[in-house]
C-alpha cells in the first residue's frame, strides 16, 4: 500500500510540475532574464557584479528542468499507450486453453491487480455437444487445473471466480454437477446457469484480473471455445464486465452455487425438467 501511495503521489507531483513549467513559463522567464541582463549590462541599475553569468546559470537550470519534465510527460504517454488495449488471436482450441493458465499466472503475480475471474461459458446454443472427451485431454486439464487453483485459494490474496454456464441437456447438467460438487466448499466461487437447448451461438467472455479479456468462439465438438481473441486493457475488461453482470442478473438465470453453498434443490428441479421434457419431446423452459 505504501508503494502504491508513493507512486500515486509522485505521479501527481510530476503532473503538477509539468503543468507549472509550461511553454509560457519558459518564454516569460527567458524574456525577463534577457531583459534584466541587458539592462544591467548597459545601465548597471541593480549594481550586481557578474550578473550575466548568474543569469546564464539560471536560464540553464530552467532549461534543464524543462527537459526533465518533458521527458517525464513523454514517458507517461508511452506507458499509457503500452497499457492500452492490445489484441492477440488464438486460432485453435489448444492455443486457447494453453494460454489461459499463463494469463492467470501473470495476473497472480500482479500484487496491485484484483484477483477475479468472470467466465461466461455460453457454449452449446448452436446445437448438441459432447459433455466431455472420451479420454482426458491434457489441454483441458491444464486449463481446469488453473481455474481449480484459483477457486481453492484462500486468505487476503484469494481469487474470486464467477461462472455462467449454458445447460442444454441432462448430460451437460451432470458434468456441471460433478464440477460444482468438487468445488462446493470454495468460499469465493459462485455459479449460475441458463437452461436453453437452442438459440444463436454466443460469444463467451473470460475476464481475468483487471486487464485481460478473452472472447471465445464456440467449438463444434465440445462445450468449450474453439478459438478466441485476447484483448489487453482496462476498457475492454470494463465493457465485458458490464456484459457479464447483465447476464448474471438476468431473471431467467438459475443460481447453483453461492458463497454459502450449493443449491441442490435448483439442480434437482432442472434435472426433473429435463426428464419431463424428454418424455414430452420438447426443450425445458428458460426459467
Amino acid at each position: 500500500m505504501r508503494t502504491m501511495t508513493f507512486k500515486t503521489q509522485y505521479r501527481k507531483f510530476r503532473m503538477l510540475t509539468a503543468r507549472f513549467f509550461s511553454y509560457w513559463f519558459f518564454i516569460i522567464f527567458a524574456t525577463l532574464g534577457v531583459a534584466i541582463a541587458v539592462m544591467e549590462r548597459f545601465t548597471n541599475v541593480f549594481g550586481v557584479e557578474h550578473l550575466e553569468p548568474l543569469m546564464i546559470l539560471i536560464l540553464s537550470y530552467a532549461i534543464l528542468v524543462y527537459i526533465v519534465t518533458e521527458r517525464a510527460k513523454v514517458l507517461d504517454d508511452i506507458h499509457e499507450n503500452l497499457r492500452s488495449a492490445r489484441a492477440e488471436v488464438y486460432p485453435t482450441r489448444e492455443s486457447v486453453y494453453m494460454a489461459v493458465p499463463l494469463i492467470v499466472a501473470r495476473a497472480s503475480a500482479d500484487a496491485q491487480g484484483r484477483r477475479r475471474i468472470f467466465h461466461a461459458a455460453l457454449h452449446g446454443f448452436g446445437g448438441k455437444r459432447l459433455a466431455k472427451p472420451s479420454k482426458p485431454d491434457p489441454v483441458f486439464e491444464v486449463f481446469d487445473g488453473a481455474i481449480d487453483r484459483c477457486v481453492a485459494s484462500t486468505g487476503p490474496g484469494m481469487w474470486r471466480v464467477f461462472e455462467i454456464y449454458n445447460i442444454p441437456d441432462e448430460e451437460k447438467l451432470e458434468a456441471l454437477v460433478k464440477l460444482v460438487g468438487k468445488r462446493q466448499s470454495a468460499e469465493g466461487y459462485e455459479v449460475r446457469a441458463f437452461a436453453r437447448a437452442e438459440g444463436l451461438p454466443h460469444l463467451s467472455p473470460l475476464v481475468i484480473g483487471d486487464e485481460d479479456l478473452l472472447v471465445g468462439v464456440d467449438d463444434p465438438r465440445y462445450y468449450r471455445a474453439g478459438s478466441a481473441v485476447h484483448l489487453r486493457g482496462r476498457d475492454p475488461v470494463r465493457l465485458a464486465t458490464e456484459y457479464f453482470y447483465s447476464l448474471w442478473n438476468d431473471p431467467r438465470i438459475r443460481v447453483f452455487k453461492t458463497e454459502t453453498g450449493v443449491d441442490w434443490n435448483a439442480i434437482e428441479n432442472l434435472r426433473a425438467e429435463f426428464r419431463a421434457s424428454e418424455l414430452e419431446g420438447k426443450s425445458p423452459p428458460a426459467a
